[in-house]
């Protein structure tokens, strides 16, 4: 659970094993989109396996700690050398960004702006007291993508991520929650300002 409120929330649905496919929706959600944190909406274990096979990667198998590799690079490596170490780093400091649920039935609550995001794997495990302070509620047991209003809060899905979508919340720049759908390289697909009844739905392409 984070308190802190955020700008920006990256969403991914349950990957089943998929670990390159989330890997990619990853990589754009931490690196272009800029997100405060990404979080995986499934269960599994499929976002920590990822996770370890990425920082693997970028450490190029080496075991020793960031201080040792540092140096080595500072005194034996090329300018090169050094400038991919470095972006290696940072890459490595994105994926501290990335966030598991809690186990079920708990559910993580997270700000954006002064707005209480409810973040669960399955909305069945909600009763009429959870939602009732939140204004999105956010899931990731779904068949699609999907955003719905009740009343004054919405429910956002991204749904699984074999569907092809990521999600995104967001403030603007007049204080409002946007809600929005990536397909995992980036391309956007749609874009809603979360603001009543009247919402309109943009497609981006």
């Amino acid at each position: 659970m984070s308190m802190e409120s955020q700008m920006r929330i990256g969403l991914i649905g349950p990957a089943e094993d998929a670990t390159a496919e989330l890997r990619e929706a990853a990589e754009f959600l931490l690196g272009d989109a800029e997100v405060d944190q990404a979080i995986y909406l499934g269960q599994d274990e499929t976002l920590r396996k990822m996770s370890r096979e990425w920082a693997r990667d970028l450490a190029q198998g080496d075991g020793r700690d960031f201080l040792s590799r540092a140096v080595k690079v500072a005194t034996d490596g090329d300018p090169d050398a050094i400038e991919a170490f470095l972006e290696a780093d940072q890459q490595i400091r994105r994926i501290s960004r990335l966030r598991t649920l809690p186990p079920a039935p708990a559910r993580a609550v997270e700000m954006i702006g002064d707005r209480i995001v409810l973040v669960v794997h399955d909305k069945k495990v909600l009763d009429e007291e959870d939602i009732a302070n939140a204004a999105v509620i956010v899931y990731g047991q779904a068949k699609e993508a999907m955003l719905k209003q009740f009343g004054p809060r919405y429910f956002f899905t991204p749904g699984p991520l074999s569907g092809g979508r990521v999600g995104m919340l967001e403030l603007d720049d007049e204080g409002r929650i946007v809600a929005l759908t990536f397909e995992p390289s980036g391309m956007p697909v749609w874009r809603e300002v979360l603001q009543g009844r009247g919402a309109k739905l943009t497609v981006a392409r």
